[in-house]
């Protein structure tokens, strides 16, 4: 089964695009789970959430709704403790637990986060303290795409995540493997003239073109062939652009591949 979403639900931008002008914020996540499975709540990179939040969460989705919970900056960017400042994250999201809500957690690293042993060191020790909720690594910086990389995650029982961003000097190219049972693809857009010029824009300020989309075919059946559920979400939030996106990745993918697509 594959399941397609966006890395978050709440944007401004998204009013008139996606939402309807007159639908209430507060509303928003239930018109979202009315037309996706699944969602990546990106806002607890920045800050933990609030309890009555989390309980909102799990009260405005449906049964069988899916949340993937990034990791807060204190433990991908940060990173001055061994990740035990996850457990906090973990107690807050109990309501989505105790819901069979919660499907994992995405440790999303920076381009400065390099290959070698003190961060292979580190990876192993954030496992320790995700209490048995799946756990998806994002790694950006080319010195992560080499087999060795996914060997690691496939050790350590985590999730491999496969991401579509520019093809820049430095950034992780499009590695597509499964390591935990789970395929998860991340598309950021190819927005290469402000991923490190914000000056010039928003980074993610990207539309994917039907023959980009349709190029994923090949991988995306082979990931499938090897995982339960693939999960793909798209990152390029700008003016409602990942929307747009998924909505024909799924079209896409359904006219395709002879698998199920929700």
């Amino acid at each position: 089964m594959i399941l397609i979403g966006t890395s978050g639900y709440h944007f401004p931008d998204w009013a008139g695009p996606f939402y309807p002008p007159d639908l209430p914020k507060p509303r928003w996540l239930a018109y979202y789970a009315e037309h996706f499975p699944a969602v990546e709540i990106n806002s607890t990179y920045y800050g933990l959430p609030k309890r009555d939040t989390v309980l909102r969460w799990r009260e405005e989705t449906p049964e069988g709704f899916r949340f993937i919970v990034k990791l807060n900056r204190a433990s991908t960017h940060e990173r001055k403790g061994r990740g035990e400042e996850i457990g906090e994250l973990l107690d807050l999201l109990t309501p989505l637990r105790e819901a069979g809500k919660l499907s994992g957690l995405l440790a999303q690293f920076p381009a400065s986060f390099h290959a070698e042993a003190a961060s292979e060191n580190y990876l192993a020790a954030l496992t320790r303290h995700t209490d048995g909720v799946p756990l998806f690594i994002e790694l950006r910086h080319a010195s992560w795409d080499r087999d060795r990389s996914v060997e690691l995650c496939r050790e350590l029982g985590v999730g491999w995540v496969v991401v579509d961003q520019p093809a820049l000097p430095g950034l992780m190219g499009i590695r597509a493997a499964v390591t935990s049972g789970t395929a998860y693809v991340r598309f950021h857009g190819r927005n290469a003239g402000t991923w490190y010029h914000k000056e010039r824009g928003d980074r993610y300020d990207w539309e994917y073109s039907d023959p980009e989309l349709r190029s994923w075919i090949p991988r995306l059946s082979s990931l499938a062939s090897h995982a339960e559920t693939s999960y793909l979400f798209f990152n390029n939030c700008h003016a409602g652009q990942a929307i747009k996106n998924a909505r024909m990745m799924k079209q896409i993918l359904r006219l395709s591949l002879g698998t199920e697509v929700v």
